[in-house]
């Protein structure tokens, strides 16, 4: 398989999993778990910062690609962690309130 035709199947793919909604969040915390809008510095500790920046190479190789395929697919990625939040929140908020009536 050539290279040109390999990139190609690897952007298939990618666009397969961004379809879905478990791979929306799948993709979503590998990119809050390498950290990838922070920095990896950790002040005292060059085994800790070039982990932590090895973490985030990973991360913006991952968001470049996802950002290739599809620029709109981050914000919808972001929306749908927020739609989820505030859903988990909103039912510990009624349990809480069915505890305290109680």
């Amino acid at each position: 398989m050539g290279k040109r035709n390999l990139e190609k199947r690897h952007e298939a793919d990618l666009a397969a999993i961004l379809k879905l909604p478990q791979g929306r969040r799948l993709l979503w915390r590998l990119l809050q778990a390498t950290q990838v809008d922070g920095h990896g510095f950790v002040p005292a500790d060059p085994y800790a910062t070039a982990f932590h920046c090895g973490q985030r190479s990973i991360g913006v190789f991952l968001k470049e690609q996802i950002m290739q395929i599809s620029p709109f697919v981050l914000a919808q990625m972001r929306a749908e962690y927020v739609s989820e939040l505030t859903s988990q929140q909103n039912e510990i908020n009624r349990e809480s309130e069915e505890m305290h009536n109680v």
